[in-house]
């Protein structure tokens, strides 16, 4: 606490309380200091008794404290003293009995509008009779302060005492300015003598009426507020906010200037007006308009008139009020009954005197469209709409927990097309989308509508059964083995594909996604290697039957690697000669292990494994290296897979083994089956005919056990067409096969081509398609598949013409 040293009194008893301690710090004891060199200095003092580090009661005071005081003061209680007085001894006493050193504080008193303020020092003397007393000076002259000149000069505002001037019939003809402070003497841009006394209507227009609204005033107990906008000299305009109150025939009056309010105002409606954003006033209270820009008049449909008879919640869904301070999305109803969402955004606002909410909002109608297209996009497949690989996982995982919890079972089924590749390399990649959409509808409709069907890629769908029987899964996959064998029409075509299904059961066959899509795959795998068009269900035993298919596949690779893959010759005979025209070149495997394999094992798992494409061109290669060993015309036939023949590469391997080999290409026939030519594109004949063109014939393999092979002898001109041992093992025993082996053969007489019946092995097949006029045959009734050795050892056989 700062100790006022002004007082020539104070500063004396400060020094001569200092020089009367004993030793530093210690407190003088009162018989030091006031029965010392104290003197005169006496008359301004008062001993204070002390309780507790408190100051209790006055126990003597001078003359001159005793006047100051203005009351009797010798042992009375320090609460009965006034509470301006009482207040700062408290202080001193608190604070010098608590430190030991002088302390001091400001006394404040006011009378008829005066304020006078004293500084007050304290000193604490050591008394050896109980508690410390205190001893308090006051100073003998106070600063006086007038209070109004005081309140006046200390606020900003614009403050004046208006007298009223009257005219003889009494009535107020004018008022002159009998005070005014420092901020009214800046509104009106002059200093303060030369305003006072001045009348008012010389400092403001008369035909801005101030004179009559001041004079309203007058007789009226309540307050009046009213705007004003006036004139300046340099040409701008003063808008004042006044406030007076009438005191007999004086009005007190004050000032502020709001020019700032209302430039922002006008530059708030400026904004509001122009804001491309919807923005709106609404009552705090109501909730109704109180005001609109155009944006929103625009955006929203409604008339001015039509927003302003309304309320906030009439556009919100449900009249759910729009209030939403942290930006959450509502639904709003425009005039033409359409729905948008908008994020809205509102603060507190004053307005014209009334609390009122602002209000602005962001259509996000499309951006929502867009982010739940967005979201749909990332959970379905483009293609056929289908939820996609993400989807089924997030869906198989519910359906596990569910199961965890309820015990609901499901069935997860793995579906994977058998031709698909086929049409989609040969006919092209619309027509392989368009046959992926055709497949998701025909699965869609097998299914409940509890059931899910997803793609995962590729021509693989997965399907999502729940809590179904073992009948309901088993009725559902042959549902859609049956729904996907019928064949698809795609540019004019009709096209055959199927499907394969791996069916795992939940729980049966996992409680994880993993394990269940692991299960389901080795069931698919199984149903695949059994030609397909098939739903299999999991079995435990299938994952070592996968393991030795994989440990086949290896095998395989491992042999033709070492060069044990072979070629074996089936000769092929004339029906008049009985000769030997040429031989079918078949591929051989001996395993180390296990002996002779059979092709219906390694073949398919060529062709899935790519291997076919390697294996392939060495048989063309080995073929026609042993056919230019024959004599001329003896021809060598190659089988080409499916999966070979899509290869970019085909005619040029087939061109390096003639040239490698010397042998004529007349010599050489590329037979291939009716998956080959599921469907015809322009790329599939352009490569028949380029294989054509360098002079090997074309044969079709295993003609009539497809769904339309008479019309690809309408899209290529084959040389030779091989009749199906599926037939021939039948004719004269099933009228059907006789009648289509007639057929057949009639068929290719009418149009020239060759026909070889395939499979003969008795002597009343053989006549009997030397009956119907077939010009080829093979069989075992001629020869089994045999080493390229025997084949030529054959050839120089004379054919047997007596049977």
């Amino acid at each position: 606490m700062s100790i006022p040293s002004s007082d020539a009194h104070a500063a004396a008893l400060i020094q001569h309380w200092r020089s009367c301690r004993t030793r530093p710090g210690a407190m003088p004891s009162y018989d030091a200091v006031v029965l010392g060199r104290l003197g005169r200095l006496a008359d301004r003092f008062a001993l204070i008794a002390t309780r507790d580090g408190r100051a209790e009661r006055i126990l003597w005071g001078g003359p001159g404290f005793r006047d100051w005081i203005e009351d009797e003061i010798h042992d009375r209680p320090l609460a009965e003293i006034p509470d301006e007085i009482r207040r700062p001894i408290e202080e001193i006493g608190v604070a010098a009995l608590r430190t030991g050193e002088p302390a001091g504080a400001r006394c404040d008193r006011i009378t008829d509008g005066v304020v006078t303020t004293w500084s007050l020092v304290g000193v604490p003397l050591a008394n050896g009779s109980g508690s410390p007393l205190l001893l308090v000076h006051v100073d003998r002259n106070g600063v006086r302060t007038e209070l109004m000149q005081a309140m006046f000069g200390a606020t900003g505002q614009g403050l004046m005492a208006l007298g009223a001037i009257r005219d003889a019939d009494g009535a107020v003809a004018d008022f002159k300015i009998v005070a005014l402070n420092q901020g009214a003497a800046e509104i009106f841009g002059r200093p303060v003598p030369s305003l006072q006394w001045q009348r008012l209507g010389d400092l403001v227009p008369v035909r801005l009426g101030v004179t009559q609204r001041l004079s309203g005033v007058l007789g009226c107990a309540d307050r009046a507020v009213f705007e004003l906008a006036t004139p300046r000299t340099d040409g701008t305009v003063l808008h004042l906010k006044v406030e007076a109150r009438a005191i007999g025939d004086l009005i007190a009056v004050a000032m502020t200037d709001v020019g700032d309010i209302k430039a922002r105002e006008a530059s708030f409606r400026f904004l509001f007006e122009s804001n491309p954003l919807p923005m709106w006033l609404v009552d705090q209270e109501t909730a109704r308009f109180v005001a609109v820009n155009e944006a929103a008049i625009a955006h929203y449909g409604y008339s001015r008139e039509a927003f302003l008879a309304r309320s906030l919640p009439d556009l919100s869904e449900a009249g759910a009020c729009g209030f939403a301070r942290d930006g959450r999305l509502h639904r709003h109803l425009r005039a033409d009954g359409s729905w948008i969402e908008v994020t809205l955004f509102e603060r507190s606002l004053a307005f014209e005197g009334r609390p009122t909410l602002l209000g602005a909002a962001i259509d996000v109608t499309e951006q929502r469209r867009a982010e739940a297209r967005i979201t749909h996009m990332a959970h379905h497949d483009a293609l056929t709409g289908l939820p996609n690989r993400t989807l089924f996982a997030v869906r198989l995982t519910e359906a596990i927990a569910e199961q965890a919890r309820t015990g609901a079972g499901a069935a997860l089924l793995c579906l994977d097309l058998d031709k698909f590749k086929l049409v989609n390399d040969t006919l092209g990649h619309p027509a392989g989308d368009a046959l992926l959409r055709t497949v998701a509808e025909r699965i869609t409709a097998c299914l409940r509508a509890e059931d899910l069907v997803a793609r995962l890629g590729g021509d693989e769908f997965a399907v999502l059964l729940r809590d179904p029987d073992p009948a309901t899964v088993a009725a559902i996959a042959n549902r859609i083995v049956e729904a996907l064998s019928r064949p698809v029409r795609l540019g004019g075509r009709e096209c055959q594909i199927g499907v394969s299904i791996g069916i795992a059961r939940l729980p049966e066959h996992g409680t994880d996604s993993d394990t269940l899509l692991r299960n389901a795959d080795l069931a698919l795998y199984r149903a695949k290697a059994d030609g397909g068009s098939v739903a299999h269900g999991f079995e435990a035993a299938m994952d070592s039957w996968a393991r030795s298919r994989r440990r086949r596949e290896t095998d395989l690779h491992e042999a033709f690697a070492r060069g044990d893959l072979a070629l074996a010759f089936q000769p092929v005979v004339g029906v008049r000669s009985r000769a030997i025209v040429g031989f079918e070149a078949l591929l051989r495997w001996h395993h180390p292990v296990e002996g002779a394999i059979s092709p219906a094992e390694f073949v398919p798992l060529a062709e899935e494994s790519g291997l076919i494409v390697p294996i392939g061109a060495w048989v063309l290669r080995q073929a026609c290296a042993e056919a230019s060993l024959w004599v001329d015309p003896v021809r060598v036939a190659v089988n080409l897979s499916p999966v070979q023949f899509r290869d970019p590469g085909l005619v040029a391997t087939v061109r390096e083994a003639l040239a490698l080999s010397g042998l004529a290409p007349h010599r050489l026939e590329l037979e291939v089956t009716e998956s080959v030519l599921l469907a015809a594109s322009e790329a599939n004949v352009a490569t028949l005919h380029a294989l054509r063109d360098l002079g090997v014939r074309i044969a079709m393999d295993d003609f009539g056990t497809g769904y339309c092979s008479l019309s690809y002898l309408q899209k290529f001109p084959f040389d030779k067409i091989k009749i199906d041992r599926s037939f021939v093992s039948q004719l004269g025993e099933n009228a059907h096969s006789t009648a289509i082996v007639r057929a057949v053969i009639g068929l290719g007489a009418s149009l020239g081509i060759v026909t070889v019946a395939e499979g003969v092995e008795t002597e009343a097949q053989f006549a009997h398609l030397r009956e119907e006029g077939c010009e080829e045959v093979q069989g075992y009734l001629f020869g089994r598949p045999a080493p390229a050795a025997q084949a030529g050892a054959l050839i120089r056989r004379k054919p047997d013409l007596a049977a």
